[in-house]
């Protein structure tokens, strides 16, 4: 009976462990910036994309954007917009944005705003999306598959 006992609790820790450790793990990503993005991947279908590089237990109280594990999401940075991050969605999938209760930096969309934030993100004469000005940069961060894309077109895993 102790036997049983013994392989029974070992068996639920293993499964506990494997169960942490899967909703525990994320992804850092790095603009051409240097800012850094954590995407959390959280085990329900839910993702916590946050500034900066997070390694929290708990979600984060604000400060993050909330969405889909199957969503797709462009995130642009620009050193003329300091502490706005805009934020694009890519798919069907909406999120919620949680400002940070210190304001250091804001969330803001950009496709609702476009005609305001395009000329500081794009060139002019820009044809494609690898057309940004020098003081801008992106992401694009496709959560289902765990990757991000930058301006350049390098890959990040």
């Amino acid at each position: 009976m102790k036997k049983t006992l013994k392989i029974f609790v070992l068996i639920i820790i293993v499964i506990g462990s494997i169960f942490i450790w899967y909703d525990q793990k994320r992804s850092f990503f790095k603009a051409i910036n240097g800012e850094y993005i954590t995407m959390w991947k959280r085990v329900g279908g839910i993702c916590y994309l946050i500034p900066g590089k997070y390694y929290g237990v708990t979600k984060p109280k604000d400060g993050y954007v909330e969405m889909s594990t199957l969503a797709y999401l462009t995130v642009y940075y620009s050193d003329k917009l300091p502490n706005i991050i805009l934020l694009r969605k890519e798919s069907n999938y909406d999120y919620k944005a949680y400002d940070p209760v210190n304001r250091n930096y804001l969330f803001d969309d950009y496709i609702l705003n476009k005609e305001k934030y395009r000329p500081i993100i794009y060139k002019e004469d820009a044809t494609s999306s690898m057309d940004i000005n020098k003081d801008a940069s992106y992401l694009s961060i496709n959560i289902l598959e765990g990757y991000a894309t930058d301006e350049t077109g390098g890959t990040q895993r």
